[in-house]
């Protein structure tokens, strides 16, 4: 950095490591010299979005020479419908990352604290810093929040709780009784903020429903998303639920516009579509199944998830991301997150699953035959 930039911006900002998301199939493709590239690498819906949603899409796309509605009012209003809530709770972003940033940005400042679970989202840190505040780090348990360790590193200095269920990468939940007491424990006066934007996907009975329950803490924040279930990432369309004050305040620090007008309309639209949504729940379902089965046949250790994808032990995650690369499947290496030895894939389609078996079991030499088996079992 030049030496003005150097005195002027911040050693927090100065420092901050970019978020690197999982890389687009048309940059694997053009490297490999390959025309056939699946992306298993960024948790999407290997469905796409809604026929209602595109269509709303569609047609909001004649009216792009016009500015958003600032405020998005209809989203809000269906959204707090559907939540049972008033509109003056519903916040709403550029996808949900945003809100986290927001949020970030309006509690923290220097000299504070936010507490994040180590092995979580790379974006809670990253939002932690960028406000010039300092990470608590707590190491998971199981692969896990560890819910009782994270309220014990609660100090003086500490605004905010950031809170993954299910957390990426790794998968897996806190269930209600460990909330419970959670929330029995942590202060008043420090910010909940809850991740779930993966929430569509679990099936634990014991999985703690938050946005049901908005009034549980006076600084809860529950955050949603349409990227995943709804299948909208592009759109970047984030929404939650939060203390009436606090939902005022993001609007004010929220840039103009920061939801666009063909994001509002889709995602309005995708609401209303629950067949979309099963069928979303019962690809993935039946996709993780078959990715943990072939896990299994290869010997291969994976964590036990409640979202749409997997993190899986290959040894060397970046060898064997590069590996699978030239074959034209794409996954995620996790070692930035603490995890050098895993990958974590997305679920995908029938097709798309079976291409990354075939993949991962051409590099495995143990339990190849029994994978393959498997494979092949999978086609018919």
């Amino acid at each position: 950095m030049s030496g003005v930039l150097d005195r002027i911006v911040g050693p927090h900002l100065r420092s901050l490591d970019p978020y690197i998301p999982g890389r687009p199939a048309e940059d694997v493709a053009r490297e490999h010299g390959l025309a056939d590239v699946i992306k298993l690498a960024s948790n999407e819906n290997p469905l796409g979005p809604s026929a209602r949603a595109l269509a709303a899409a569609e047609a909001a796309l004649r009216e792009v020479n016009r500015y958003p509605d600032g405020a998005a009012l209809s989203l809000r209003q269906r959204l707090a419908d559907r939540l049972g809530v008033g509109p003056e709770r519903v916040l709403l972003g550029n996808g949900s990352n945003e809100l986290i940033t927001l949020i970030a940005r309006l509690v923290l400042s220097p000299g504070h604290e936010g507490v994040v679970a180590e092995g979580a989202f790379a974006i809670y840190r990253l939002a932690i810093q960028g406000a010039g505040a300092a990470a608590r780090v707590v190491p998971m348990r199981d692969h896990t929040h560890d819910l009782a360790a994270m309220c014990d590193a609660i100090g003086p200095t500490t605004r905010m709780v950031f809170l993954g269920n299910p957390n990426n990468p790794t998968g897996t939940i806190y269930r209600r009784a460990e909330w419970e007491r959670f929330l029995e424990r942590v202060p008043k006066d420090v910010v909940v903020l809850c991740d779930d934007a993966y929430a569509e996907y679990v099936d634990d009975r014991d999985y703690p429903d938050t946005v049901r329950e908005p009034d549980r803490h006076p600084l809860l924040v529950v955050l949603r998303t349409f990227s995943k279930i709804y299948g909208l990432a592009g759109l970047r369309v984030g929404y939650g639920i939060g203390p009436t004050d606090l939902v005022d305040l993001v609007d004010r620090l929220r840039d103009p516009f920061n939801v666009n007008h063909v994001a509002q309309r889709a995602a309005a639209a995708a609401l209303d579509d629950t067949d979309h949504v099963a069928r979303s729940q019962r690809v993935n379902r039946a996709g993780r199944a078959f990715l943990e089965r072939t896990c299994r046949a290869l010997g291969l250790a994976f964590v036990p998830s409640h979202a749409n994808f997997l993190m899986v032990d290959v040894g060397d995650g970046r060898q064997v991301t590069g590996a699978l690369e030239r074959t034209g499947v794409i996954v995620r290496p996790i070692a930035g997150y603490g995890f050098p030895r895993h990958v974590r894939v997305s679920v995908g389609l029938p097709e798309e699953n079976t291409r990354f078996a075939q993949a991962l079991t051409a590099l495995c030499g143990k339990g190849g035959s029994t994978a393959a088996a498997l494979v092949q079992e999978e086609l018919k």
